[in-house]
């Protein structure tokens, strides 16, 4: 497992890169609206402070705009919107890109069949450039179910990004291990953060109420990417949320 940490909206991003500890693999930004706009990145400085700290870079795709609607003009722009920010984000050297399985009314039956094709058409957008679309559960806030989330990846042979906050807040830790016996095949990239039942504090691992350990024992065999999304600049919390990963993993 390959372990890297988030870097959020604030400050010189270039900057931000060259103060993550060394220790990690990668790091995980977001791009689009009200984070990290492509106009202002500036490319040449940004690969530069990758290579200067060896690191490999995951994006996470826009999540301030719903990936379904029930309006067909939005859902083609959303795709678009996502197709150009990932061939601007392969420039930086991107190969793993994160997306929210979200829609505006997940009460809407109509939306819920309608995120599937969605889901469909992004991961072939993805296969076609290249490039790994995981696509995460966010659970109470506006997603598919967990559970049928994982049915649609396993069934659509597309890479999920399991997020442990969300999946703790919606299902609890019981039904959380249970999903991970069953889906962890598909999981390809993992959000590890810690938090409270029903919210999503993006805490760092092994202070709140999430038992990691049974989690890494379920995620044995997992080889693919982590991110600590523990959302802190704190490079004493990075660490210590490393060695509990470490611990538990």
């Amino acid at each position: 497992m390959k372990l890297g940490t988030s870097i959020g909206p604030e400050g010189n991003l270039r900057e931000k890169i060259l103060d993550t500890p060394e220790e990690m693999g990668f790091i995980e930004f977001s791009i689009g609206e009200q984070e990290r706009m492509p106009e202002d990145i500036n490319t040449k400085k940004l690969k530069e402070a990758l290579e200067e700290k060896d690191f490999d870079l995951v994006i996470h795709l826009p999540y301030r705009q719903r990936l379904v609607t029930e309006i067909d003009e939005f859902n083609e722009a959303v795709l678009d919107y996502h197709e150009r920010l990932i061939k601007f984000s392969e420039e930086l050297g991107a190969e793993k890109f994160i997306v929210h399985a979200d829609m505006r009314d997940n009460d809407s039956e109509e939306e819920e069949e309608l995120i599937v094709e969605q889901i469909e058409e992004l991961d072939e957008i993805g296969k076609n450039l290249d490039a790994e679309i995981c696509f995460e559960n966010i659970g109470h806030w506006n997603g598919l179910e967990l559970s049928h989330l994982g049915e649609v990846l396993e069934e659509l042979d597309a890479s999920m990004c399991f997020d442990t906050g969300h999946a703790f807040s919606e299902v609890g830790q019981e039904e959380m291990e249970e999903f991970l016996e069953e889906y962890s095949h598909i999981i390809s990239h993992l959000h590890l953060q810690d938090t409270r039942e029903s919210r999503d504090m993006h805490l760092p691992i092994g202070s709140e109420e999430i038992e990691f350990e049974p989690v890494g024992k379920k995620l044995s065999n997992f080889d693919g990417t982590a991110t600590m999304e523990i959302f802190t600049s704190e490079k004493d919390y990075i660490r210590l949320s490393k060695k509990k990963v470490k611990e538990y993993f």
